[in-house]
């Protein structure tokens, strides 16, 4: 997407569910598909290049975390993911499932969010920090696409945040499921793009 157009000043980089649990060969999620897709997409090194560059030119970087304390308790299992959450012993604080990859852990400077649900904004201090910051336009990363992402760029959407989703910084279960949020959801919601198109936008 060789017209895309963005400022800097503006923008905020979230990287989402990229944690042990979610993406990573044994962990909590290990069987559902996720980290193959994960090394199809090249998830892990695209982000983090983006994020490198972000921090270079002064855009905030955003990890959201799904942290819960250990048993789960007070997450309400009204929906097969979040019973899923429960069922795994998954993301569970100060556990190895619910630390960010290798490679995309927070460094100095970067922000961490805290999340119990699949958007980003739900319960969260997201829409302060962007606030604190001056931020409208909100690059979203992460997994899975067709959930949390999905999500995410509906939400900020409706909120009035311009959100734009680089389809190789994002991840899920199948090639499917990816594609049919890609090509179909998050085409109304976002601006569809990828990570060397952000990168040559924000003039990196």
């Amino acid at each position: 997407m060789s017209d895309l157009s963005l400022d800097a000043s503006r923008c905020a980089l979230i990287i989402q569910d990229l944690q042990n649990d979610v993406i990573t060969e044994g962990g909590a999620f290990g069987e559902s598909g996720s980290p193959e897709h994960a090394i199809e997409q090249n998830v892990v090194a695209n982000v983090a290049r983006l994020a490198d560059v972000c921090r270079g030119l002064g855009v905030p970087v955003i990890h959201v975390w799904y942290i819960v304390e250990e048993g789960a308790p007070g997450l309400k299992l009204n929906a097969p993911l979040f019973q899923g959450v429960k069922d795994t012993d998954g993301l569970e604080r100060g556990s190895w499932g619910a630390a960010a990859v290798d490679g995309l852990e927070a460094q100095e400077g970067d922000f961490i969010v805290e999340k119990m649900r699949m958007s980003a904004w739900q319960g969260t201090k997201l829409e302060s920090l962007l606030a604190g910051t001056g931020r409208d336009t909100v690059i979203v990363t992460g997994a899975w696409t067709n959930m949390s992402v999905e999500h995410t760029a509906r939400t900020g959407a409706d909120k009035g945040y311009y959100m734009v989703v680089p389809e190789d910084g994002c991840s899920t279960m199948s090639a499917d499921w990816h594609n049919a949020s890609i090509n179909y959801a998050l085409q109304n919601v976002s601006t569809v793009t990828d990570v060397d198109s952000v990168i040559a936008a924000l003039g990196g």
